[in-house]
């Protein structure tokens, strides 16, 4: 019985991952990102805070409806509270629900590498596993608005930590 199921279920996820879709492929855009920035120099410092603005590049492949990949890249348009995002880069899976023909609901998981200039500590790296939620409004067939949030946690190597998380509204264009 459960190989059946099992079989079932990969006919299903099958199906759906690579039915041919009405859908244009490659796809490119910009963002503007409010930020909330926490940076720990070393394992016996304090946390600190800073809510920089973002501006991001991504690029991104539907392999149907449902499936893509997307990359981005970022930097902070101007230090606030003592702090800088030098980069931001990033690699997602994005699985995707179109709700109607102009709004689709979809979920982001990948992985993010960030570099923050902390002015109090120098430079602060940290990279690691990230996730987010979004809402994909299309304004023609080939131009499209975006709002998400993104949560990438604390991570780091040599006692730093570096934890980012962003409210994202993008503009997106589909070649």
């Amino acid at each position: 019985m459960n190989r059946v199921i099992f079989s079932n279920v990969a006919a299903t996820m099958l199906a759906v991952f690579t039915a041919p879709q009405a859908v244009a492929d490659l796809y490119a855009g910009a963002m503007v990102s409010y930020a909330n920035v926490e940076s720990r120099p070393s394992s016996d410092a304090a946390i600190q805070e800073a809510t920089p603005i973002l501006l991001q590049a991504q690029a991104g492949y539907f392999f149907n409806d449902y499936l893509a990949l997307e990359g981005r890249y970022g930097t902070s348009l101007q230090r606030t509270d003592g702090m800088a995002v030098n980069s931001v880069a990033s690699a997602y899976v994005k699985g995707n629900i179109p709700v109607t023909n102009q709004i689709a609901m979809y979920a982001l998981a990948g992985y993010v590498a960030t570099d923050i200039d902390n002015a109090m500590a120098g430079t602060v790296s940290g990279s690691g596993a990230s996730f987010g939620l979004g809402m994909h409004y299309a304004l023609s067939s080939e131009t499209a608005v975006t709002f998400e949030f993104i949560n990438v946690p604390s991570s780091g190597s040599n006692n730093d930590n570096v934890g980012l998380s962003a409210l994202n509204l993008g503009f997106q264009y589909r070649f």
